[in-house]
């Protein structure tokens, strides 16, 4: 059982997409996925519901309190377990970032973003603090444009304050776009291939190892 919470207390960086990603990829895959939705605007457990394309138990849970217990559960009855937390701060994403196996941290191309990001990585320093124990965590630029003067600087920036970036940009394509109205994760074209590639980078975290036992068997 792995748990990984995105998060950041920048709106529209990209959370929801990566959530709906990984969700639906690994379900697709044959494993059990579970969600918590944090955010007050529910995006991701709405798209669960309102297209169920694949075997997802979600839940939504603004309450602090309750987000320890809920996780608890649903990681101990499922391979995955992906909490979304809201576009602000908020104490329940404390505590989703406190029970998290793994962190993942979107950013898209503004200095915004970054500035986010930068206090999305004291927040989780703050959370391991709190409970005692490492937090590993990783930037994932979102609506990403390769080779671009703006790509460079924001990577730069990311870096200098600390941040680690995943190997693996999500890259601004259709594709993504299309998942909200279809509710199906893109298996074609280029999207599926950068949506494997952001899979091995997380199974090369030891963050699913549930992936690797499948493919050792």
């Amino acid at each position: 059982m792995t748990i990984i919470t995105i998060a950041t207390s920048k709106g529209g960086a990209g959370k929801t997409t990566i959530a709906q990603i990984l969700a639906g990829s690994i379900a697709s895959r044959g494993h059990s996925v579970a969600a918590i939705d944090a955010d007050y605007n529910h995006s991701f457990s709405d798209w669960i519901t309102t297209f169920r394309q694949y075997p997802i138990s979600v839940e939504r849970e603004l309450d602090e309190t309750k987000i320890i217990p809920l996780a608890d559960r649903l990681a101990e009855q499922n391979d995955l377990l992906i909490i979304d937390t809201a576009g602000a701060a908020m104490q329940a994403t404390v505590f989703a970032i406190g029970c998290a196996d793994l962190v993942l941290i979107p950013c898209q191309m503004s200095s915004a973003d970054v500035v986010e990001a930068s206090k999305t990585k004291q927040l989780i320093e703050s959370a391991a603090a709190m409970t005692k124990q490492q937090i590993l965590s990783r930037v994932v630029l979102t609506d990403y444009q390769p080779k671009t003067v703006i790509a460079g600087h924001v990577e730069n920036e990311l870096t200098s304050c600390g941040l680690e970036i995943l190997p693996t940009k999500l890259n601004r394509l259709v594709a993504f776009k299309e998942m909200t109205f279809s509710g199906e994760v893109p298996n074609t074209g280029s999207a599926k291939v950068l949506i494997d590639s952001l899979l091995d980078d997380i199974d090369a975290l030891d963050a699913l190892p549930f992936l690797s036992m499948k493919l050792a068997s």
